[in-house]
């Protein structure tokens, strides 16, 4: 009889293997879990903790009206704040609301610009203390260019013969904006530049400012890093400095939505249908989807969005089925630190993603197809985010296949201790491969933690492989799973 401890879970999720091969958390590495639900490896290296829950902002900006997006306006050191866009309650026209963390405001001067548009996915520059704005959506097509200043919105002011453009950002002291349109030319695969500033102003010229990358593919997305504008299509990336102007195409690694383009120090990371990618702008990009490719594979990467807090990245997918389970309102979550994956799944569908700092600490805010704008909870919030908004979370977490050791022949599986510093409702359940046929069992009860170290007998006791899950589905605070230890004795050796 031996006792074999399984007390290390680092590496997060495991989907993209068979279960047998999933490492075990008795492995010299720690384990991984072949499935996995708003549950987190990265916080406490080694422990499993249910994630916190999220609450809402404010009353609902359009009740059943999708927040297209979300922007921090840093105006200033001193003024801040956060913007969205929402359709208006029948459809016709964007909105534009702020917020500093309570109640939202209309800033009524965009509906009257972008009136008879929606469905706009608006995006959103800061530079010279104002925000500007660009945007098109598949029914409606561009918005008229506009800047913002506090409250002051305006179609003029720094925007005067500025064309429309999907998307926007600042590389050193100019606005490019890309995959362009003027008066219902397009030009998709053009970036155009503002000039530099004189006086706190810019002006556009559209006749010279401006080049183009490729005339067969349309511009995805761009960002700046590393004191280079990178300028990404569905295939391809380029490199461009701005002066004296020169581009290069760098990669055969394009970018499948702009929202996916986030920024960690010198990190670049993006997604596209083969995966998510990282590059520090010198060696080609490595792509990071490694244990969690299956979620991206199955997933229409030209919706998903993401946004970077606390140095892990969030990919919202949406709804995808991966090994026969599937996941909804799906968010893959990549911790930089410890590149290792988790997901989440919210109560609600979400439409955008942004980031808001307030007293210290950023903030991961998810607006939801419903109208209203979420605040995600830390663990280190003074009032604990139990529900989502309202709504118990579901959690869980599967283990692979795991033969602690003893690869071969049947096994006796006598017990199981568990151990939770915070027990809080959290359930377990085993199954194992069966020694006929060599099929799973069914899922059979082990118990309910209720203390540090819990006793269980196994049921099945027999078997190849072992396998266990843990799940709690409620209001409670979050739960925090040490891992177990099993009493095990070879029942028959293999045989020959």
């Amino acid at each position: 009889m031996a006792l074999v401890d399984a007390l290390k879970y680092p590496q997060g999720l495991y989907s993209d293997v068979a279960p047998h091969l999933v490492p075990s958390g008795n492995s010299e590495s720690g384990g991984g879990l072949l499935a996995m639900s708003n549950v987190n490896t990265s916080y406490k290296i080694g422990s499993i903790l249910k994630r916190p829950g999220y609450g809402k902002i404010g009353t609902a900006l359009e009740a059943g009206k999708s927040i297209l997006s979300l922007h921090n306006f840093r105006q200033s050191t001193s003024i801040q704040k956060m913007l969205a866009t929402v359709d208006d309650a029948t459809s016709d026209d964007t909105q534009l609301f702020y917020g500093t963390g309570g109640s939202w405001t209309e800033i009524t001067g965009a509906e009257t610009a972008w009136a008879n548009k929606a469905g706009i996915a608006v995006e959103m520059e800061d530079f010279l203390g104002y925000c500007f704005f660009v945007g098109w959506g598949s029914t409606d097509g561009f918005i008229t260019p506009s800047s913002l200043t506090g409250t002051t919105f305006s179609t003029s002011t720094n925007v005067t013969s500025m064309p429309n453009a999907k998307f926007i950002t600042r590389y050193r002291d100019r606005l490019y904006i890309a995959n362009t349109d003027i008066s219902g030319t397009a030009t998709p695969y053009r970036v155009y530049y503002s000039s530099i500033p004189t006086a706190g102003a810019i002006t556009w010229t559209v006749a010279t400012d401006f080049f183009d990358v490729d005339y067969s593919e349309a511009i995805t997305g761009i960002s700046t890093n590393w004191d280079r504008l990178m300028v990404f299509t569905e295939y391809r990336a380029y490199m461009v400095t701005q002066s004296p102007l020169t581009k290069k195409q760098v990669w055969d690694t394009g970018c499948s939505a702009h929202r996916t383009i986030k920024n960690l120090g010198a990190l670049m990371i993006w997604a596209n249908r083969d995966g998510v990618y990282v590059s520090q702008g010198g060696s080609y990009p490595q792509n990071v989807a490694g244990r969690a490719i299956d979620f991206i594979r199955y997933s229409n990467m030209t919706t998903a969005f993401a946004e970077i807090v606390d140095e892990e990245y969030h990919l919202y997918l949406g709804a995808v089925t991966v090994n026969g389970i599937s996941y909804a309102n799906c968010s893959l979550i990549l911790s930089l630190p410890t590149m290792t994956w988790r997901l989440n799944e919210y109560a609600d569908t979400l439409g955008s993603m942004g980031k808001f700092y307030a007293t210290g600490q950023d903030s991961l805010y998810l607006g939801a197809t419903d109208g209203e704008i979420h605040k995600l909870g830390k663990y280190i919030d003074s009032t604990l985010q139990k529900t989502d908004n309202g709504t118990p979370i579901h959690s869980f977490f599967q283990t692979g296949h795991m033969d602690f050791g003893m690869p071969s022949g049947i096994k006796r599986f006598n017990k199981i201790f568990a151990y939770a510093d915070r027990a809080q409702g959290l359930f377990l359940r085993a199954r194992a491969v069966d020694e006929n046929a060599q099929a799973v069992t069914k899922w059979m009860p082990l118990g309910e933690l209720k203390k540090y170290i819990s006793e269980f007998q196994v049921n099945p006791e027999k078997g190849y492989f072992l396998q266990v899950e843990g799940a709690e589905n409620g209001s409670n605070e979050y739960w925090s799973f040490y891992g177990f230890t099993a009493e095990i004795e070879i029942d028959r050796p293999p045989q020959k």
